[in-house]
């Protein structure tokens, strides 16, 4: 049996908003905004970047002491769910924000993972045991490499209502539009609102999981133990890393710096 709950996103423009979309060129319009048919969307990728996001900086700033560069608990130590890092990423790496399984700590452009399962062999083979792997609480509800989350993250939609505006190069030397600098893009204005069904997996009584429990993985590692250290009651867990976190997301999408992007999110249960 499965046990669900749903949840109701309400996200309301406070600022002129954007998240790009695919050109069309039978359209004319050189920097559409993202849509899906005929409704404007925020993508479900767009949110759960932002959501994830959120979860991320929460951690580090609930359980990592700064002065003291160390965390609290190592498991809420989220990770970089990438294969490769930049080098300002292993920076952050480096400062112990985040972890992640490089198999050559020294170098940051040597290829390595974030949560993942099961082990790979090179895993098996680099790692001792007081090294393995284990789920950060982030990939915990929104899914690693290889396991499933518990949220299911929508995308957002709201009835079509598009401006336009125009944006363009300015010649340094004469403080005027470079010629043929001056291309239009679209917008979402503020007021305008978004809705869409966030899904939260409670419990699978197949696969033995249920959120804010420890998950029963058979490979050889440390898995969710986050959860083992500090169990918590379901409803606090759902309440503290999902319904909080979603509401604390106030900018998503592009051209942050020219005054796009603040939102308001409301999120309650169907």
């Amino acid at each position: 049996m499965i046990e669900e709950k749903e949840y109701e996103i309400t996200l309301v423009t406070k600022e002129p908003f954007r998240v790009g979309g695919v050109e069309n060129p039978l359209s004319g319009v050189d920097n559409p905004v993202a849509k899906v048919g005929d409704r404007i969307a925020v993508p479900g990728t767009t949110l759960k970047g932002a959501y994830r996001c959120a979860i991320e900086r929460y951690l580090i700033d609930n359980f990592f002491d700064q002065n003291k560069k160390i965390w609290l608990n190592e498991s809420f130590r989220p990770c970089i769910p990438s294969t490769k890092l930049t080098p300002d990423e292993n920076e952050l790496v480096k400062n112990k924000f985040y972890n992640f399984y490089n198999l050559k700590e020294d170098k940051w452009d040597t290829k390595g993972d974030g949560c993942h399962y099961p082990c790979t062999k090179k895993c098996n083979e680099a790692r001792n045991n007081s090294k393995k792997h284990y789920i950060c609480p982030a990939c915990y509800f929104l899914g690693a490499n290889g396991l499933d989350g518990f949220v299911r993250v929508p995308f957002l939609y709201a009835e079509e209502r598009i401006n336009e505006l125009y944006s363009a190069n300015i010649d340094r030397s004469t403080q005027t539009v470079k010629q043929g600098t001056n291309r239009p893009y679209q917008l979402v204005p503020d007021g305008t609102i978004f809705k869409g069904v966030m899904t939260v997996l409670v419990k699978d009584t197949i696969r033995g999981r249920e959120i804010g429990k420890a998950r029963r993985l058979a490979d050889d590692t440390h898995g969710d133990i986050w959860l083992e250290n500090e169990p918590r009651a379901q409803e606090e867990i759902i309440e503290e890393f999902i319904l909080d976190r979603v509401k604390s997301i106030n900018l998503i999408g592009g051209y942050k710096s020219k005054g796009f992007g603040k939102v308001e999110i409301d999120i309650e249960e169907i």
